[in-house]
């Protein structure tokens, strides 16, 4: 039997090995280099995509309080008081309103009544919005005082308390007295009356579909501002805004909301009349990742400053814009800021991408996703989120670190805008 052997066993010399080896290290950069944009673009679409939602969210909660913004005290040439409040819950009792359906706080100016708690540097910090209105589901117009208010702990006699129940919230103005608002809670219009009981904060008072409540709104001592029956045009205003705990109000109580971008860069709300276990007005996310928002007021004064371009004549009181102007120029005309021209907010609030975008140009300490034309290596074209009032300034929204010192512009912005306009303000009663 014969057994066949090669005269040679041979396996891969060096050089094969060698070359097989780059061959497979080309494929595998290769490979790595399409995952890299792969990444890339899935990353920016994923991005894109949440940005999208989250300004989508914000603008629609705006909008839907905005749109109900004056309601229950729609005496539009007495808006702009600041009205004296007090809280027995509140870790600082004694807080501030302003009767407006909305109110543009801009930082570095001051908001009509003495009310802007916007902080920040003027420009680049986002601006906050806040809209009142009432939820009274019978009336929508005030009732007048019946007798002189003469001492704090007097009820109130008015001419008539028809749809008015224990746990109403109240505002009461004296116009042209040049005092401020009041405010108070009602524990108990008196049976077949038009008075209006107000006790202090801590009495318990009967409901009148049961139960009990503490009063929570009333200063022990009394108002602090005493409205007089006032005469003419000048009697003394009583807005009813709703009530706290009777149906139908429930969870349609009285809203004094504020809106905000807090320092992780999320649009948050907080209302006046609902507090957190510290004792303050707690403050709920509505969308994550907004890092700037711009409003201005929409006037109907006949003034054609530029921002407002159409084919017809600019006249006041026709019902459409002639000007929309920030809440410092609203703010410093006098002598007094025009609350019956306005008949809409232009809000416009800016979304950012979840992700940074890695660096694209030369300069690797700096990103080049959104550039603003000041880049020092490879300047670009200036792509900052804008909107109809203008360039949006985001520069504050980023995390500065030595590496990135332009961290901002690792992101994608946009941008979601819309007009609103006032109705409860525009269908007022004067």
């Amino acid at each position: 039997m014969f057994t066949l052997r090669h005269s040679r066993v041979r396996g891969f010399s060096m050089v094969e090995l060698m070359v097989a080896m780059l061959i497979g290290l080309i494929g595998m950069i290769i490979i790595f280099q399409v995952f890299e944009v792969s990444e890339g673009i899935k990353r920016t679409t994923t991005s894109g995509g949440d940005a999208q939602q989250n300004g989508a969210i914000a603008l629609y909660v705006m909008e839907h309080d905005l749109r109900n913004s004056g309601m229950g005290f729609n005496d539009a040439s007495f808006a702009g008081c600041k009205i004296l409040a007090y809280d027995s819950l509140r870790t600082a009792p004694n807080f501030t309103m302003t009767l407006a359906p909305a109110l543009i706080c801009a930082p570095g100016s001051t908001a009509p009544g003495g009310n802007c708690p916007g902080t920040g540097a003027a420009g680049t910090s986002p601006d906050q919005v806040t809209v009142l209105y009432g939820s009274q589901p019978l009336i929508a117009d005030a009732t007048m005082l019946n007798t002189n208010f003469t001492a704090n702990a007097n009820p109130l006699s008015v001419m008539s308390a028809y749809a008015y129940r224990p746990g109403d919230l109240v505002v009461l103005l004296e116009p042209a007295s040049g005092k401020n608002c009041s405010f108070m809670e009602v524990t108990g219009p008196l049976p077949m009356t038009n008075v209006l009981n107000h006790a202090d904060s801590g009495i318990i008072y009967p409901l009148v579909s049961g139960g009990n409540k503490t009063a929570r709104f009333n200063k022990p001592g009394g108002l602090g501002v005493l409205p007089y029956l006032g005469s003419g045009a000048n009697l003394t205003r009583v807005y009813n805004l709703g009530n706290l705990h009777e149906p139908p109000a429930g969870p349609n109580a009285p809203v004094y909301d504020t809106y905000a971008i807090d320092n992780t860069n999320t649009l948050t709300v907080s209302s006046a009349f609902v507090l957190d276990a510290t004792g303050k007005p707690a403050a709920n996310g509505v969308a994550d990742n907004i890092v700037h928002m711009r409003a201005q007021y929409g006037l109907d004064d006949g003034v054609n400053d530029g921002s407002v371009t159409f084919g017809g004549t600019f006249v006041a009181g026709d019902g459409l814009v002639d000007r929309f102007v920030s809440a410092p120029v609203f703010n410093a005309i006098l002598p007094a800021p025009p609350w019956q021209s306005l008949i809409a907010v232009r809000l416009a609030i800016v979304a950012r991408s979840a992700q940074p975008e890695k660096p694209l140009g030369s300069d690797g300490s700096k990103c080049d996703a959104t550039t603003d034309g000041t880049e020092a290596v490879t300047p670009g074209p200036d792509r900052r989120p804008s909107w109809s009032g203008g360039i949006i300034d985001v520069s504050a929204s980023g995390n500065p670190s030595p590496a990135s010192p332009a961290y901002w512009k690792c992101y994608r912005y946009r941008v979601f805008e819309t007009t609103v306009p006032l109705r409860n303000w525009i269908w007022r009663s004067s």
